[in-house]
């Protein structure tokens, strides 16, 4: 990791080393504790000091340079899943971005911008603030002379007591790609609840979406702007068995809400225009 020793902040954000020998930054406000690596820009911890962690972080996860954390926010641009003779889910999320500030806000929050290297005809930017809640902007500009295209998602692994305890509220009557089932489907069910194989992506959509974990006595809640795009995911028992960065049975006590800009509702900019996709995640106890 390079020195940037003059981005810490005592007592607030400490850069360290973490899992592979990966840079990691520490982060910690009155209210919670995180922690990013600069691989990725990857959050893979965020904690109230009166919860349990918010995200899930699979034990088998590869801490290398040229694989993708498994767990936390893995970030996806400028493309989502699969891409013939290309990384899954693009370049970000295997990328090392550059830490460019650091700042001890006036309220007590921190927050921590970060840049993609190499981003082509792109400047894309990353602003995490941590506080009760967290924050979390992703920032795109086409700096390019042509119209371009591409996709966003703020990957989000939860962290939850038991997969068939949970509920999911936000998504009712949203049509959305059955990924599993392969046809488009409009959602039904008031709460949703999760019994088997989930991979939709719920399309024009900017509600808000609440995880009910009553295991863990929280609601978990996820709001967002510049975002058409809400993906549900769990891996369930056959897909957990054939990832190799992912336990046999962890799929039991995590869960994917995500927020972006995929398929149908991928972004087009025009040169010099920008989009920022924000999401604040929040919980509280269960009432």
């Amino acid at each position: 990791m390079s020195d940037s020793s003059n981005l810490e902040i005592p007592g607030h954000v400490t850069l360290t080393t973490g899992s592979g020998g990966l840079g990691k930054i520490l982060v910690e406000t009155p209210w919670s504790t995180a922690e990013i690596y600069q691989h990725g820009a990857h959050v893979t911890h965020f904690q109230k000091n009166s919860e349990s962690p918010l995200f899930f972080m699979s034990a088998q996860s590869e801490f290398a340079a040229d694989k993708p954390i498994r767990g936390g926010v893995p970030i996806i641009f400028p493309w989502f899943g699969p891409r013939e003779g290309a990384p899954a889910h693009g370049i970000a999320r295997t990328a090392r971005w550059d830490l460019i500030t650091t700042t001890a806000l006036s309220d007590g929050a921190v927050s921590l911008r970060f840049r993609l290297p190499n981003a082509g005809s792109f400047e894309v930017e990353y602003l995490v603030t941590v506080a009760a809640n967290l924050t979390l902007e992703l920032a795109v500009t086409n700096t390019g002379t042509e119209a371009a295209t591409f996709e966003t998602c703020l990957h989000t692994y939860f962290e939850i007591s038991a997969i068939a305890d949970v509920s999911i509220t936000g998504l009712a009557d949203v049509a959305y790609l059955d990924k599993v089932a392969g046809c488009m489907v409009t959602e039904a069910a008031a709460p949703i609840r999760i019994a088997g194989e989930v991979d939709r992506v719920y399309q024009d959509t900017a509600a808000v979406v609440v995880i009910d974990d009553p295991g863990n006595q929280r609601k978990i809640s996820i709001a967002k702007s510049g975002s058409d795009s809400t993906v549900v995911w769990n891996p369930w028992i056959e897909k957990s068995k054939r990832m190799a960065d992912f336990g046999d049975d962890e799929y039991l006590r995590m869960l994917c809400v995500e927020s972006g800009n995929v398929a149908k509702n991928q972004i087009s900019l025009l040169p010099g225009e920008c989009t920022v996709l924000r999401v604040e995640l929040s919980s509280g106890q269960s009432v």
